[in-house]
């Protein structure tokens, strides 16, 4: 930035001051560029693409300030009468809030800025001959709103319409829905209308930490005037750092409660030049928390269905592998048939009274659930290395031990609603028939015929070169190949990729069908 920003206190209070009366959204932004170039580690290029403009724009409204103070932000006299809104233009905007849009949504219908909305709005309170049209019971509003809620459940991005329609129905500026996994801080993702909120991923980095509506009683609508006046507010840090760039001022929260390991948050926000959220709002908001946590376990559901989908629909139950998808705890969240099957017998493996995937060896079983801790993180995080690995599983019974392999539960795409970390764990019988090698891969980790013998040629040793000509086809089909085979098998490197493949089908394999034995051997044995 080249100079460094120290912002007194009485120069903050004004710029402060004339983002909140400015009457156009330029003035309101030049106010919360200069407020943001005083925070550390903020360069011109960052400011410029949080506020939608350019580094020069940034500079010239720094220097400006500068120079002038907070006095120099504002524009020069120009000739001629100033600009206004006209009593047409205004009595439309009355219109439309009367008619229950809110600030934001009439700014865009009539092309005058949200903060000369608000103001309108503001000072026509009250004081509008008109008799005021009758507002729709409450109870019908939540009725409409649940009926949105679990519809937009389906939505590609779900939630979308619901959010959309909250903010029409309580005058909301922002409306978000935070997700939680089990204990963790931070939301995991945040829920908004169709596209990621501005400032969302520099709220979770930076700001979340400094919540002003943390540890709320579940299911209790509260608002941040009910915890802290509007001096209190302003002296937070999370005011000063975050909420002035926004313009937000008031703010009502709900905490849905946790389902099968995951929790909601609901939140709601205004613009600091217009009014807290009143008793009509509170009731809305209230009156929707049944369907909330409903909602949340619908969402759940939707969440797991999607993993599953994505982990198990290339096995299929009839043939001989088992398949468990389980969180990072073991919990099990869905089995096949023929996993179901093993684990019914109770012989070397089976589900505790809590749910969770257990050994009867309790040393194997702690290898087992470190296996799944470090696999099932690899299954929300594309970047992180998964350890796929297997193990044999001793048997009461003295049978012959059940071959069992671990990997990260992650398909040949990123399931955007993937939040929750999960491991597949794969089983098979030695009583059931086994299956050869290119079988194996195939069933194992989704892979195609073509993939399959990719992977096996290079766990033989051959070169992308070598696999090319082999197959007859380009070095370039191949590397595409491998890139999926990588996915699919929750490696990121070829020399995980023969390991992954020897340790496999050590266990899934025939003998004598091309599996180089002693390589298997060694690969068990590490």
């Amino acid at each position: 930035m080249g100079q460094t920003f120290c912002i007194n206190a009485d120069d903050r209070a004004r710029l402060l001051e004339l983002a909140r009366t400015a009457h156009t959204q330029t003035l309101a932004q030049r106010c919360h560029i200069v407020l943001a170039s005083a925070t550390a580690g903020r360069s011109a290029s960052m400011i410029a693409r949080e506020f939608g403009t350019t580094p020069a724009t940034v500079r010239r409204w720094q220097h400006r300030f500068l120079t002038g103070g907070p006095d120099g932000l504002t524009d020069t006299c120009r000739p001629g009468a100033p600009r206004q809104i006209g009593a047409e233009q205004r009595s439309a905007i009355l219109a439309l809030h009367a008619g229950g849009l809110n600030s934001r949504a009439i700014a865009a219908e009539t092309g005058a800025s949200q903060s000369s909305v608000s103001r309108i709005i503001r000072e026509a309170c009250g004081t509008d001959a008109r008799p005021p049209r009758s507002p729709i019971p409450v109870e019908k509003v939540v009725e409409r709103l649940t009926v949105t809620l679990f519809e937009s459940l389906a939505d590609e991005t779900p939630l979308s319409r619901f959010l959309d329609a909250v903010e029409a129905a309580t005058g909301a500026d922002y409306s978000i829905m935070m997700i939680f996994t089990k204990d963790k801080r931070q939301p995991s993702l945040i829920l908004s209308k169709g596209q990621p909120l501005e400032g969302s991923a520099d709220y979770i980095a930076r700001h979340y930490d400094q919540e002003l509506l943390d540890g709320l009683p579940e299911g209790t609508v509260t608002t941040v005037s009910d915890r802290l006046t509007r001096d209190e507010l302003r002296r937070t840090a999370l005011y000063r750092e975050y909420l002035v760039q926004y313009g937000v001022g008031y703010i009502l929260g709900i905490d849905i409660g946790s389902v099968r390991g995951i929790s909601g948050k609901f939140r709601l926000a205004r613009l600091e030049t217009g009014a807290d959220f009143g008793a009509r709002e509170r009731a809305i908001c209230q009156g929707l928390v049944p369907y909330l946590r409903a909602a949340l376990q619908l969402f759940v559901q939707r969440i797991d269905m999607e993993a599953e989908k994505e982990a198990l629909a290339l096995t299929v139950s009839g043939m001989s592998v088992g398949s468990i998808l389980v969180d990072s705890d073991g919990l099990i969240l869905e089995a096949n048939p023929p996993a179901q099957a093993l684990l019914k017998q109770r012989d070397g493996l089976f589900a505790t009274s809590a749910g969770k995937l257990a050994l009867h060896s309790a040393g194997q079983s702690r290898e087992l659930h470190d296996l799944i801790r470090r696999n099932a993180a690899a299954a929300i995080d594309p970047a992180a290395p998964g350890a796929p690995r297997a193990m044999p599983v001793n048997r009461p019974s003295g049978r012959d031990s059940i071959g069992l392999l671990v990997r990260p539960a992650r398909g040949s795409s990123h399931n955007p609603l993937a939040i929750r970390p999960t491991a597949l764990v794969h089983l098979v019988d030695p009583a059931q028939p086994r299956m050869t090698m290119i079988n194996a891969l195939m069933e194992l980790f989704g892979l195609t015929p073509a993939e399959a013998r990719v992977a096996l040629s290079l766990a033989n040793g051959h070169s992308i070169g070598e696999t090319a000509r082999n197959a007859a086809t380009s070095r370039n089909t191949v590397r595409s190949q491998v890139r999926s085979i990588f996915s699919k098998m929750g490696i990121n490197r070829q020399s995980q990729l023969i390991r992954t493949a020897l340790i496999s089908v050590a266990l899934f394999s025939l003998p004598g069908d091309g599996q180089p034995a002693a390589s298997a051997a060694t690969a068990m044995r590490e």
